[in-house]
């Protein structure tokens, strides 16, 4: 996906996104089709991006274009849009096979406005100043550069205290990899939402996610599904259930509430099964940041506890 600028011969200008698939051949929802479903255009003849499999969208017009001039918050866009079209193309295949199984044809759905129109100023600050800043404010600029960095990474873990669906998922997956897992999403349909392990593979593991806004009931399909890959796993995983219970209210105040209710405990209590908590991860990463714990020693309480765990240091209400 490539974002392009694009000079008329008026003056004016357009922000153009360009995009396509390595995908040549999909039994579920074509990437090609996806993109013209949310508003791309197939582009006509030859693209210099690429080649004959190119479709685009204009975003942005650029009423005047001011010599020198560039508008940040565009690609600023970009590339939250291109980090994020992964997840999107994601949701609407389930939506395509959850409307196949009872019997609706998806109508697909333009998630583009009309392009945004910008107007060039002479406030902003042309591109050339570059060459002459001052040491300092370059300094200040790679620093800001870099926090912003350390905050977006920061960031990533926090849908483990609020989350549900594939935020939660892709959270606990980053959690993993942080912890020293190399951790990926499950095949669609697989027993596990996530399968995990150690970079020797002498660890493996399955992971079951759920986001709910009270505790884990018998009733919860989850418990069907971690016992199917207890009984089923084929390479001796380790069966953890991660569930981000009570997620709509302050952690301050799950404090005294139960996640797993007695008989969650006492069905899965007959299985080497770990139960956990979105807040026992996010303890777990906070530790590892904090260097009260190794990474191997999260390994180790993760691979050999069982039923509900009681993550130690867990007082972080106690400090805020």
């Amino acid at each position: 996906m490539v974002l392009a600028y694009l000079k008329q011969g008026t003056g004016q200008g357009e922000y153009v996104i360009h995009a396509t698939s390595n995908i040549l051949y999909s039994l579920g929802l074509d990437p090609l089709e996806f993109l013209a479903e949310i508003g791309f255009t197939r582009y006509q003849g030859y693209c210099p991006f690429h080649r004959h499999r190119c479709f685009y969208r204009v975003i942005a017009t650029v009423k005047q274009d001011v010599r020198g001039f560039e508008n940040l918050e565009i690609p600023r866009r970009f590339q939250t849009f291109a980090g994020k079209i992964g997840e999107l193309f994601q949701l609407r295949e389930q939506e395509d096979r959850i409307l196949r199984e009872i019997g609706i044809n998806s109508s697909g759905r333009l998630i583009f406005g009309p392009p945004v129109e910008i107007e060039g100023s002479e406030k902003e600050i042309p591109l050339w100043v570059d060459e002459v800043k001052f040491p300092r404010l370059r300094e200040l600029e790679r620093q800001k550069a870099t926090l912003q960095k350390e905050i977006d990474e920061l960031s990533g873990f926090l849908p483990l205290l609020y989350g549900s669906g594939d935020i939660l998922e892709e959270a606990v997956i980053k959690a993993l990899r942080f912890i020293g897992l190399d951790a990926k999403r499950a095949p669609k349909g697989f027993t596990a939402d996530i399968l995990a392990q150690t970079c020797d593979g002498s660890r493996k593991f399955g992971f079951e996610v759920t986001g709910i806004s009270g505790p884990v009931k018998k009733d919860s399909k989850k418990l069907t599904q971690l016992v199917e890959f207890e009984l089923t796993k084929e390479h001796g995983e380790k069966t953890v259930l991660v569930a981000n219970t009570h997620n709509a209210i302050p952690i301050s105040d799950r404090r005294n509430l139960e996640d797993f209710t007695p008989q969650v405990l006492d069905f899965l209590g007959r299985h080497p099964i770990l139960l956990m908590t979105g807040w026992d991860l996010y303890c777990m990463v906070r530790d590892i940041l904090e260097s009260s714990r190794q990474r191997e020693e999260i390994l180790d309480i993760l691979y050999a506890r069982t039923g509900r765990l009681n993550y130690e240091n867990n007082n972080w209400g106690n400090r805020c």
